[in-house]
């Protein structure tokens, strides 16, 4: 069973590879190597004109004047070739020479066998494609027009083209395509099914691609015959040297035109484009395309190809095993050369190689004598420590019972042994039951339930009997189950056969393993649910365990990596208060073995709380520590709040009774009735004052406080009038209309009406304050999504950008 799980996980990763095409880069590596061993002799009727850096020497700087193509075009005519590939982009006119573009238009005219290249522009990555014709003078006299478009892999290698190409439907066949259907009307291009397009949407804002052909190349560069443009100019060529030919004139020099990277660059350099295009007339004309075998057939040979080493594994001797992978790897190889050499079918091997190689020490991993010895010693060090680190101690169903009952509501309980005689029992209770009862699950009897349980090695049957008209919920359901449930402890059969007692000695190591990971877990989750951030750290200083609120108070992040650092290095934006240094801190931690605590600053704004205790670790001679970080700036910031209300009562509403107790004793030295009714005035404004103060006081601490509120349903318009209510006395008295927009009638909220209209209240009374005589106040309210958005608008000063 092992051996068929290890053979389908390999096939299945292979698959895998295959499917997501991971290994590119190596196929393309393999496709490149074993086509650079392919040459084949080429057509005698194709030639290259070339723009090389001799023409340019001879002629001058590039570009050169458009009448210089003219009079090689004309001379060219005059030799009689079948067509003329000008692989030069035209696009623009002569502004320097528009007599040049003349004379070039009249030799196109004149020839009328001139193909010239439409490519794409685009000024910018994200910028809309445009396709760039040559100019209408030229268009119109060209005998044909073809993209000279060559598609580059992710590595930068030219190993194919787009047979069609345009913007929304890709309507401009390639330009080696153009030629061939110019020089035959009849010309088909032979399609395998899977091959042909098919319909789908374009867009007029997209470059669209079709028919994607890799290209056949005949050799590497320089494999057609060229001859030099000045040459060709000069007349130092054979007579009728291109008579009857396809003449491709391109450029070649050294960083002029579109040089590529090819298949071929690791021996001949980069490739011209134009040459490019000789090699697709060439094979085009030969019906020579290689063709990539499609993935329904790729997945099941690399399937089959894989599995087949490793399913003959158990047959052979291990000695021979590596021989025969070598063998078989390689005949694998030399197939898929084959293939693409002889019938041009190219297969991406790398996957396959890959896993045939892998195979090997997957197999023989399977088969070590160090694996068995391992196990033996694992095996013998976890059995040791399993007891200890055990999860679950001995079991008492009484006290789980007494726990269950604290969610569910029981009015007695009772346990009997197999033979029948009660073991346990508590309340009232319910009698035993007379029948038998299903394995795993709670027989139901009225307020009774009845299930098997095993407990101190036999299987012992339970009652629980609940309280009258009791019904119970999913949750409870839950925990009734958790007590009944099967063996806590897998029971690992014993071997019998000689051969199972690797598995066997496998699954002990595992169930004493997932004992461990379990445990291993149970801790990790637990410091990662504390509230507080925790640092574990060795008696060299470096922190060897943190929990996620370590990393957020310290980095600001919950997945900071912590672990592995010094502690001095994960404490450096921690300010102890005061300025204190942590090394006393340290140094009473470790040498003196006392706790330490005090408050610390986080440069973020973190008021923190730090407790540094000793920690004894097993073979270490100095003592670790752990250190615990707790969050009080909310408990500072109300401190501050505690000081900012005493500071309150202390200063504002003392001044004005302060005030008041003056005039009172001013008063008493006054016995005119007009003097005391001056002071009367004024004692009167000192009380509002005060009164005033109170009120603002109460409405901050209710503010600040969720035990009092009461939220329910209100209409938030009603609370906008009551507050323009409540300030009509303040606008008429300051001249200043206020004007209520509402989106709709009603606007229902669930919310506290006082707070949320002292709220409107002190944004339209200081709208009004800062407003001039005869201006208006807007209070416009309306619903955005599902928030509800309230909008004061005066025609006062404003608030300075700088506040």
């Amino acid at each position: 069973m092992e051996h068929v799980l290890l053979v389908l996980a390999l096939v299945s990763m292979a698959a895998l590879f295959v499917y997501q095409d991971v290994l590119w880069r190596w196929d393309n590596l393999i496709y490149d190597t074993q086509l650079s061993f392919w040459s084949r002799d080429v057509a005698d009727d194709i030639i290259i004109i070339a723009i090389d850096d001799q023409s340019l020497n001879d002629i001058g700087h590039w570009p050169w004047p458009r009448a210089i193509h003219a009079d090689l075009i004309n001379r060219l005519e005059m030799e009689s070739p079948r067509i003329i590939g000008l692989d030069i982009i035209f696009s623009e006119p002569d502004t320097n020479n528009p007599e040049s573009d003349r004379l070039l238009s009249e030799a196109l005219r004149n020839s009328g066998k001139v193909v010239l290249p439409v490519y794409m522009s685009q000024q910018s990555r994200n910028a809309v494609p445009i396709e760039a014709l040559p100019l209408p003078q030229f268009t119109q006299y060209a005998a044909t027009l073809g993209h000279v478009h060559v598609d580059l892999d992710l590595d930068g290698i030219a190993r194919k083209i787009y047979l069609r190409e345009g913007i929304d439907k890709p309507h401009w066949p390639h330009f080696s395509l153009a030629i061939l259907r110019l020089l035959d009307p009849d010309f088909t291009l032979y399609t395998t099914p899977g091959e042909t397009p098919q319909a789908t949407s374009y867009s007029a804002m997209q470059w669209s691609r079709e028919l994607p052909l890799l290209i056949p190349y005949a050799g590497p560069p320089g494999h057609f015959p060229s001859i030099g443009y000045s040459q060709v100019l000069k007349g130092q060529y054979p007579k009728n040297l291109f008579k009857d030919k396809i003449v491709l004139i391109g450029a070649t020099a050294e960083g002029l035109g579109d040089a590529l990277p090819t298949p071929f660059s690791g021996n001949g350099g980069t490739m011209a484009g134009v040459e490019i295009i000789a090699n697709m007339i060439d094979a085009l004309n030969k019906d020579l395309r290689i063709r990539q075998v499609p993935l329904t057939v790729l997945l099941p040979l690399t399937l089959l190809l894989v599995a087949l080493p490793i399913l003959l594994y158990p047959y052979l001797n291990p000695t021979h095993t590596l021989i025969f992978l070598s063998g078989f790897i390689l005949v694998t190889a030399l197939g898929v050369a084959m293939l693409l050499w002889f019938f041009n079918l190219w297969v991406p091997a790398s996957g396959i190689l890959l896993f045939q190689l892998l195979s090997y020490p997957l197999w023989s991993w399977r088969r070590l004598v160090l694996a068995m010895r391992h196990v033996n010693h694992e095996l013998e060090q976890l059995l040791a420590q399993q007891h200890n680190l055990s999860l679950r101690g001995e079991r008492n169903l009484a006290d789980e019972i007494q726990f269950l009952a604290a969610f569910i509501p029981l009015a007695g309980w009772v346990v009997f042994y197999e033979n029948g005689k009660r073991m346990l029992h508590q309340g009232n209770v319910p009698p035993k039951l007379r029948q038998p009862l299903p394995s795993a699950t709670w027989l139901i009897k009225d307020d009774q339930r009845w299930a098997t349980v095993d407990y101190q090695q036999q299987t012992c049957m339970i009652g629980l009997n609940l309280k009258p008209e009791t019904t119970l919920d999913d949750d409870q359901l839950k925990l009734l189950n958790n007590l009944i449930e099967p063996a806590r402890y897998p029971v690992i059969a014993q071997p019998h056969y000689l051969e199972d007692v690797l598995q066997t000695r496998i699954h002990q190591v595992q169930s004493v393993a997932n004992e461990n990971a379990a445990l291993h877990n149970i801790i990790n989750e637990s410091l990662s649910s504390m509230a507080d951030g925790v640092l574990i750290c060795n008696g060299h200083g470096q922190v060897i365990i943190s929990n996620r609120r370590a990393g957020w108070y310290l980095q600001g992040d919950d997945d900071a990596t912590i672990t592995g650092r010094t502690v001095f290095n994960s404490l450096q934006h921690v300010q102890l208060a005061n300025n204190l240094s942590w090394m006393p801190m340290l140094q009473q931690v470790m040498l003196k073995q006392e706790r330490a605590v005090s408050e610390a600053h986080h440069v973020s704004g973190r008021e923190l709380m730090v407790e540094i205790s000793p920690l004894n670790i097993s073979d270490e001679q100095l003592p670790g520590f752990v250190i615990n970080f707790s969050d009080i700036s909310l408990l500072k910031a109300n401190e501050r709040k505690r000081s900012e209300f005493l500071n309150f009562l202390s200063h504002d509403l003392r001044s004005p009774l302060s005030s008041m107790i003056a005039m009172i004793e001013l008063a008493k030295n006054k016995n005119r009735i007009e003097d005391l009714h001056g002071i009367l005035q004024d004692m009167e404004k000192s009380t509002f004052k005060t009164l005033h103060l109170a009120e603002q006081f109460l409405q901050l601490s209710r503010a600040n406080t969720t035990e009092t509120l009461e939220f329910y349903d209100i209409d938030f318009n009603s609370i906008v009038l009551n507050a323009i209510d409540q300030l009509w006395a303040l606008s008429n008295k300051l001249k200043v209309d206020i004007i209520p927009h509402f989106q709709h009638e009603e606007l229902w909220i669930h919310g506290e009406p006082d707070l949320l209209e002292r709220a409107i209240i002190n944004l339209l009374s200081n709208a009004l304050k800062h407003s001039s005589t005869n201006s208006k106040v807007i209070i416009s309210v309306k619903q955005a999504d599902h928030l509800i958005k309230c909008c004061v608008i005066d025609q006062g000063s404003g608030i300075a950008a700088a506040d």
